[in-house]
């Protein structure tokens, strides 16, 4: 009888096991709506979340409950727009109470000091007051270690001509009628900033003046965008620097890279910098680094030629830069250099005063038609003056080479294949000394 009963038991219990359901069911709530699962994900997913969006989106979440404004106060990097941010969606005037909103969170923030914002990047007109006098604001309080600045110019220059079609040189002369409008401007690096990076979208705009205690600081710095730069900015002293970029500027003048503002600088990136126009300056680059350790020049924008037998390429006459760069002279010292690249450059001379032993050397350079405007005749770089540029620049590296043996390096200068334009000299630290 106790087996018996004991059997009957073992079925009811199998019986409601199968009719239980496969899996729990999510419970509705009072108002019918399933439980939200999101309020149970932690902090730091959540924080990976916020930081998708916009930091004004972010902000808004801050309405739903206490626990959501405590973590847009953990965001680590601040992404602000204030180009959208200042005009409303309706009528698409000014507003300020948006930015000052903004600021007001912030300060909330950082009064606090257990969350400090890692990246500031900031994007703004340079010629509306209203948004450059909240972007000094924001860089203020947000105490960042890393600032992005993107630096926009609205307001359309006319040439002092009014002549779409004026001469380089007209042109070229007018690249200093804009600094009244654009206005010389400075920026105040709070002492937690080590890396800044400044992108101006117009030649209007130009590189800031640098001071304030991150200067001290300071790591790295890039200035990568369309800028007119002069020597003035490449004088502030900074003594920690050990990371430089320039791109996608424009030489009106030479200038110079030295250990007298810089000098802990080791890595060095010089792309598609240009000069105002070929025929007028004769711009030249001079790095005179004690410390530098890598330097890599690139400049296939500038600097690209096309085979004979494509078709011509024409471009429009730019104010403030070449169709095709050449510079008067680069000057090198850096006798702790071990890394060179020099790739799609041309210069007319090529000086060298010493450098470290080199374990990683590339130089690329071609020959073929220049591009050129609508006013030039063709131009080209031959194949004598590629192979001389190439000779020059493996000549002044020599004591730096291994092995130095010129017959040796002779030998690793080679055509690339399919394009018999290109002229291409590399070593890598992969490759052994015995090998060489």
């Amino acid at each position: 009888m106790v087996r018996e009963d004991q059997l009957e038991k073992d079925k009811g219990g199998h019986k409601a096991a199968m009719e239980k359901p496969p899996q729990q069911q999510t419970e509705p709530t009072e108002e019918g709506e399933e439980e939200d699962h999101t309020s149970r994900l932690p902090d730091d997913i959540l924080v990976g979340i916020l930081s998708l969006c916009g930091y004004d989106d972010a902000v808004r979440t801050a309405s739903v409950s206490r626990r959501w404004e405590r973590l847009v106060a953990q965001l680590p990097d601040l992404t602000l727009c204030l180009s959208i941010l200042a005009y409303t969606t309706a009528i698409g005037t000014p507003c300020e109470r948006r930015l000052r909103s903004l600021a007001c969170t912030l300060r909330r923030r950082c009064r606090d000091g257990a969350h400090p914002v890692r990246t500031l990047q900031l994007v703004y007109r340079k010629d509306v007051p209203m948004e450059c006098r909240h972007v000094d604001d924001f860089i203020a309080l947000a105490h960042a270690q890393k600032l992005v600045l993107h630096a926009q110019w609205d307001t359309d220059v006319v040439p002092a001509d009014g002549d779409a079609d004026s001469d380089d040189d007209e042109a070229a002369g007018n690249a200093d009628d804009t600094d009244e409008n654009a206005g010389a401007w400075s920026l105040e690096l709070p002492p937690a900033t080590t890396e800044l990076k400044v992108v101006p979208y117009s030649y209007e705009v130009r590189p800031p003046h640098i001071h304030g205690a991150g200067v001290g600081t300071l790591r790295s710095l890039a200035l990568v965008g369309f800028t007119v730069l002069r020597q003035d900015f490449l004088l502030t002293s900074m003594p920690s620097l050990e990371d430089l970029h320039i791109g996608d500027c424009t030489l009106p003048d030479s200038i110079e890279v030295t250990s007298a503002a810089m000098p802990r600088l080791k890595h060095l990136r010089i792309t598609e910098v240009s000069v105002m126009t070929e025929e007028i300056t004769r711009a030249g680059i001079s790095v005179l680094a004690d410390e530098l350790r890598t330097l890599r020049m690139s400049c296939h924008m500038c600097s690209s030629t096309k085979p004979t037998s494509a078709p011509e390429m024409r471009c429009l006459n730019m104010r403030f830069s070449a169709s095709f760069t050449s510079y008067s002279c680069f000057r090198l010292r850096a006798p702790r250099l071990s890394v060179f690249e020099w790739r799609c450059c041309y210069a007319d001379e090529v000086r060298v005063d010493s450098v470290g032993r080199l374990s990683d050397v590339a130089v690329e350079i071609a020959a073929g038609r220049k591009p050129m405007t609508y006013r030039q005749e063709c131009r080209y770089v031959t194949v004598q003056q590629r192979d001389k540029l190439m000779t020059d620049i493996l000549h002044a590296l020599m004591p730096g080479l291994q092995p130095r043996s010129w017959e040796n390096v002779k030998g690793k200068c080679m055509q690339r294949e399919h394009d018999d334009r290109w002229l291409r000299f590399e070593i890598t630290s992969a490759c052994s000394t015995a090998n060489h």
